[in-house]
């Protein structure tokens, strides 16, 4: 079991032992209930703001959930994944261009939306993702990406111990 532990406080008692006391999320109180008496390996460390491989896949897997919630299927998962990072005001850039250049940019861009229509050419606007990100700007879509879960109707705090405590 891995948890996020907060406010992680320790008490030192007169027969040289040590209590330790933290704040969980409800889902990790309730596997905690669950262990018995006995000897564990406990690992204590900071959280670390970097980005990990599991919190990408993490996020990912949500964003499937979302999909599922919305549409029924994970059919959509980029579209969920353009929305989010719109909706967290990810930088990005907007080009004109060719209908047929579009493919191009999406060697270059993880997202490549068309925004509009210009007749001959269309206005595209086209996001880096998230692997370009600083420890803030993913935080950001982290947060959206949680946000959204709610709103659709997925317990995120769950999730929320699962990228935060990345």
């Amino acid at each position: 079991m891995k948890l996020l532990a907060k406010d992680l406080m320790t008490v030192v008692y007169p027969t040289g032992g040590v209590g330790l006391s933290f704040d969980a999320t409800i889902q990790a109180k309730e596997e905690l209930m669950k262990l018995k008496r006995g000897d564990y390996l406990i690992e204590i460390k900071k959280p670390s703001n970097k980005r990990s491989l599991n919190q990408n896949a993490y996020l990912w897997e949500l964003i499937g959930q979302i999909d599922m919630k919305e549409n029924g299927n994970r059919a959509d998962d980029e579209m969920i994944y353009a929305n989010i990072l719109e909706m967290a005001g990810a930088k990005s850039e907007y080009f004109q261009c060719l209908p047929e250049a579009v493919d191009k940019l999406k060697e270059v861009f993880r997202v490549v939306k068309v925004v509009e229509n210009r007749g001959k050419t269309v206005m595209v606007q086209c996001f880096l993702g998230t692997s370009q990100m600083d420890t803030k700007e993913m935080s950001k879509v982290i947060d959206t990406t949680l946000d959204y879960a709610a709103r659709v109707g997925i317990d995120s705090a769950y999730w929320r111990e699962l990228l935060v405590s990345e």
